[in-house]
């Protein structure tokens, strides 16, 4: 048997260190990460939380927001961030087209500022980014042509626009997972909703049949007209619900 090459072994070690610090091997993680955490947690607005956080980890994001936009108010909030205090949370609100922030949501197009220092359309409405050496990017979260928010991300200023264009890259990814996250989340919340609403109609259907019933002493076709339906579909109720056979049928 041969001896192993100390050389190549030395040679792949130094390979495979070098392959996790690569910045395609770091993101494409932060991306696996961001699934697993989004499809895994239960709470979402910690979900979204430990998604940006995973942004300041591999990316050096170090300040990030997830804008959700409430149509009663036709204004979008935070709802999750990172690098941000709770103060600087509370002055995130944006209406449509107000700041970057809110004209992404409103053109459903992302925009991307190398460097924020001395640009006047940013507003910085939290005072949480230092406007000098830092790179904003701000995309819509869509899903199923439906914008739902907005993500944004600061950091340090990129050395190169290819470093920027990765990251606008892995952002997109993580904007669709976040909408994904969100739709789903809203999807169960409404059919709750719409299941409460269908057994609070069943509960009212049987009282007034209850009622009705009680107020004709048990008289199913006096019961049934007072209902404006037929002693059949009457009857058909009283099955449905459980009542108990004790009214006479008055011929």
């Amino acid at each position: 048997m041969l001896a192993p090459n100390l050389n190549t072994m030395a040679g792949m070690t130094v390979q495979k260190e070098q392959e996790r610090h690569d910045p395609k091997t770091i993101r494409f993680s932060a991306l696996y990460e961001a699934a697993k955490i989004l499809s895994d947690q239960i709470d979402l607005a910690r979900g979204l939380h430990d998604v940006l956080r995973l942004l300041d980890a591999c990316m050096g994001m170090t300040t990030s927001t997830v804008c959700l936009y409430d149509p009663q108010r036709c204004e979008l909030t935070i709802e999750a961030a990172v690098g941000l205090t709770d103060e600087e949370q509370r002055r995130g609100r944006y209406r449509l087209g107000e700041g970057i922030v809110g004209k992404v949501m409103q053109s459903g197009l992302p925009i991307v500022v190398p460097d924020i220092g001395g640009q006047p359309h940013v507003l910085n409405k939290t005072r949480a980014c230092d406007p000098q050496g830092t790179v904003f990017i701000c995309l819509p979260i869509k899903v199923y042509g439906k914008i739902l928010g907005v993500l944004s991300a600061g950091g340090p200023a990129r050395d190169t626009r290819a470093s920027v264009d990765a990251d606008v890259q892995v952002l997109t990814i993580m904007a669709s997972l976040i909408g994904h996250a969100v739709w789903l989340r809203r999807e169960q919340t409404h059919n709750l909703h719409t299941l409460d609403t269908w057994k609070g109609l069943r509960d009212l259907e049987r009282e007034l049949v209850m009622r009705a019933l009680k107020e004709n002493r048990g008289v199913q076709a006096r019961a049934a007209a007072r209902l404006g339906i037929t002693p059949r579909q009457l009857a058909y109720k009283m099955h449905k619900y459980r009542i108990i056979k004790e009214f006479r049928i008055e011929g």
